[in-house]
């Protein structure tokens, strides 16, 4: 018996949602409803997660599961998705399933992958620096290489060209950097067309899909799902300094 799986990602600036079917440990699309969005995550989301259901004959009481991309990404980004994927698993009484942002990037480049490929993830982090990931793409699928971090593009750059091995590059943080990792001293990189530096609602279902088959999709409990920043945000950074000169008087 299939089950019908709702995935959602906001952190970028595309929202990508994807409708699926699990079946046999084997994840089926259905449909996509991606729409570039920016700053308009909190509007189009649930919209667009309904117009999908309706083109696919879905009711919402047939959803089964919920994914959502946990980030990293925008605070704000992460933050909508996750809140509006808990609400929806709360409202179905389903278990809610987390993927990483960056991982459904690297996913969006597999079908294209014929040989291994060693991919680099940089997410826009903004205050001139990018959450970078390194994978391994192949025809089986992608393997993960470096936890979340965050970092300055240029000792990302340095650090994966001393790898010394060909790099396809991707992510939204490109739209900055794309000529700092295109630099002559980093022949080593190549870059993805742009159309594939945001997740996609397909790429979140391959994700999942392949955290299911393996088991180590967590347990589903939505309130027990967190977020991925990596780093304070901006206010918690300003909340922090402002007490450590209080603490200094």
């Amino acid at each position: 018996m299939s089950r019908k799986i709702i995935a959602i990602d906001t952190s970028t600036e595309v929202v990508a949602i994807g409708l699926g079917a699990l079946e046999d440990c084997q994840v089926q699309v259905l449909g996509v409803g991606d729409v570039y969005a920016p700053r308009a995550a909190l509007a189009q989301t649930l919209p667009r997660v309904s117009e999908l259901l309706a083109a696919n004959g879905v009711e919402p009481p047939d959803i089964d599961l919920v994914v959502v991309g946990r980030g990293p990404g925008s605070f704000t980004g992460v933050r909508i998705g996750v809140s509006i994927a808990k609400g929806l698993a709360h409202g179905l009484g389903v278990p809610l399933f987390g993927v990483g942002t960056l991982d459904a990037i690297a996913w969006r480049l597999q079908p294209l992958t014929d040989a291994p490929t060693l991919v680099g993830v940089l997410g826009d982090a903004r205050r001139s620096e990018v959450y970078p990931a390194l994978f391994r793409v192949c025809e089986q699928g992608v393997v993960r290489l470096e936890e979340d971090s965050v970092a300055r593009p240029a000792e990302v750059a340095a650090r994966w060209a001393s790898l010394g091995e060909p790099c396809m590059l991707t992510g939204n943080a490109l739209h900055k950097y794309r000529e700092l990792f295109g630099a002559t001293e980093h022949t080593v990189f190549t870059q993805a067309e742009e159309a594939l530096w945001s997740p996609s609602g397909e790429a979140l279902l391959a994700a999942f899909g392949a955290s299911w088959a393996t088991g180590s999709q967590g347990s589903g409990d939505a309130a027990a799902l967190l977020p991925v920043y990596t780093r304070a945000s901006d206010a918690e950074e300003n909340e922090r300094k402002a007490a450590e000169k209080g603490g200094s008087r």
